[in-house]
């Protein structure tokens, strides 16, 4: 008899453990308020990318534009290098020009604008003479 009523105890408790196994509200509330910090987390980060991929294809358009700046002078005989400015593909450009023994120190400074703020490049070439 007592190994009946054991029995019928262990079937008990089984059911009881059973109905205990889902999660509790605190555990779900938990779980989603973690999930949702992921996901701010992931959006924060794709904006700083986005700023990122921005602001490096400004300063390649940047170099893009010293380094023409550089084959138009090279292009040039040395006494006709000189000092100048110009706006080119929306990227304000100054140089400078100092003579030199065999060459020209050219200096060429591009001013963009840069995920809203105003950048200041410089790139410096010798162009032998």
């Amino acid at each position: 008899m007592t190994i009946r009523l054991l029995t019928a105890l262990r079937r008990a408790f089984r059911r009881v453990n059973a109905s205990r196994r889902g999660y509790t509200i605190v555990e779900l509330i938990v779980a989603i308020m973690i999930f949702t910090i992921g996901l701010l987390a992931m959006a924060g980060t794709a904006s700083l990318i986005m700023m990122t991929i921005a602001g490096s294809r400004t300063r390649t358009v940047g170099a893009a534009v010293a380094e023409s700046r550089f084959e138009q002078l090279r292009a040039q005989n040395c006494a006709a290098h000189a000092a100048g400015s110009a706006v080119t593909r929306g990227v304000r450009e100054d140089w400078s020009v100092m003579p030199m023994a065999r060459a020209d120190d050219v200096t060429v400074v591009i001013t963009m604008l840069t995920n809203h703020r105003t950048t200041t490049q410089a790139f410096r070439s010798y162009l032998p003479c």
